[in-house]
């Protein structure tokens, strides 16, 4: 009877291992797992390597991350997020002005499965710093990206890099301010193929047509700038000296720039120096009139949110979203105490900031702490929801879709 016993014990045993388990229970427990946590699992055994590896487990995974208000969190190093969304249509850019518009939406969403039509892998990993993105390329530094050189750009679709000369300009003395932008005028899915293809292989080519801006970074008042602009079109730099009647002064948390509208936004202690560095067009844009520009500049963001520029601010508990109506007319679009909101760890955090805006639905911000992780608001809903798994981590201040990233389909001919 004892060896019965421990015969039927083992059975027993065996059946309540977790690689018992079918494939498809075993994808529904890892897609459910906190982003770290399943790429992790690809060093248990090569059955899950396999399967998590598989671009059906993929699609499904970010599929399901996609359901936190609709934002996928992806590791572009070992320690930093990016804030990531898929292309909407035009009919899902939500404003305050059309909220019946918004729970229509969400209630048939709610009725439907959503699936996501991409094969983009969740573990990709950049190496070195990001310095900037834009329409799907970035640019990186295989050093501290203050230090005015080092730079190459990177294609996520390719996976090659090409390296950027350093500038006669840079020194070891000074810190920089850093700006990128590619071919703000071009469409990427109207001719992605051919350009992406010339991308790598045809270094500094017509086709390309990106710029690198580093300017010396001030923390003091200056009437006029040093701006060094790199042209992939001529493959080298040019030194420019411009006057700011206004006078500018560097934030010196915020030593990366913004691309918008074919320009760069560099956020200042009390203003933000817009540069165009195709037309060398520049000026100044005033932090709205009731900021506080300390709380900008250190917890605050700049970014993009239904095709407008949006800057927000987080003084104690206190959360504030404008946007940019015209020129130095921004708009208060929301206020909230988030005391009440968020778990009390969070909002004692000194170090809390605002990570982030939804570019599709306006009254989605996203918040983060080095501790405490990412914390995801609709200040239309009172709806606050903590990310898990992405505690101890930083987060990018770059925010993409996921539209520029997705690979090639078998079906497509030669993106090389």
């Amino acid at each position: 009877m004892h060896m019965a016993h421990d015969i039927s014990s083992s059975k027993f045993s065996s059946k309540c291992d977790i690689n018992f388990l079918s494939d498809d229970l075993l994808a529904e427990i890892f897609t459910r797992l906190p982003f770290r946590s399943t790429v992790g699992c690809k060093c248990a055994s090569k059955r899950w390597l396999d399967l998590i590896s598989s671009p059906y487990f993929i699609t499904q995974f970010v599929s399901h991350q996609h359901f936190l208000y609709k934002s996928i969190l992806i590791f572009v190093t070992p320690h930093e997020l990016m804030l990531a969304f898929r292309e909407q249509s035009q009919s899902y850019c939500f404003s305050r002005n059309n909220s019946s518009l918004i729970e229509d939406i969400l209630d048939k969403q709610k009725s439907q499965s959503l699936e996501i039509p991409v094969s983009f892998s969740p573990d990709m990993l950049l190496n070195g710093s990001i310095c900037g993105c834009s329409n799907g390329i970035f640019l990186c530094c295989d050093n501290r990206y203050t230090y005015g050189s080092g730079y190459y750009v990177y294609n996520p679709l390719t996976k090659q890099s090409i390296p950027i000369p350093p500038s006669n300009s840079t020194s070891n003395e000074n810190l920089f301010a850093v700006g990128f932008i590619c071919n703000p005028y071009y469409d990427v899915h109207e001719g992605k193929k051919n350009v992406l293809k010339n991308v790598v292989a045809a270094p500094y080519s017509d086709e390309r047509n990106f710029r690198v801006v580093i300017i010396k970074s001030f923390i003091i008042k200056m009437f006029h700038i040093e701006v060094d602009v790199f042209s992939s079109e001529t493959g080298s730099w040019e030194h420019i000296i411009m006057n700011l009647p206004n006078g500018f002064a560097f934030a010196p948390h915020w030593l990366l720039s913004l691309s918008y509208d074919g320009s760069l936004y560099f956020m200042g202690r009390t203003s933000i120096f817009v540069f165009d560095p195709y037309t060398q067009q520049k000026d100044t844009l005033d932090y709205p009139q009731e900021a506080d520009s300390m709380n900008i500049m250190s917890f605050g963001f700049l970014g993009i949110s239904c095709g407008s520029l949006r800057i927000a601010d987080i003084g104690q508990n206190d959360l504030r979203v404008w946007e940019l109506i015209e020129k130095n007319h921004w708009d208060l679009l929301h206020r909230i105490d988030i005391s009440t909101k968020l778990p009390q760890k969070f909002c004692a955090n000194y170090y809390k900031r605002v990570a982030g805006f939804h570019p599709y639905d306006g009254d989605i911000v996203y918040l983060h702490s080095y501790t405490d992780g990412v914390f995801v608001c609709n200040l239309r809903t009172n709806k606050f929801e903590a990310i898990l798994g992405y505690e101890k981590t930083d987060i990018s201040p770059f925010q993409l879709e996921i539209k520029d990233l997705l690979l090639p389909s078998k079906s497509s001919s030669s993106i090389e």
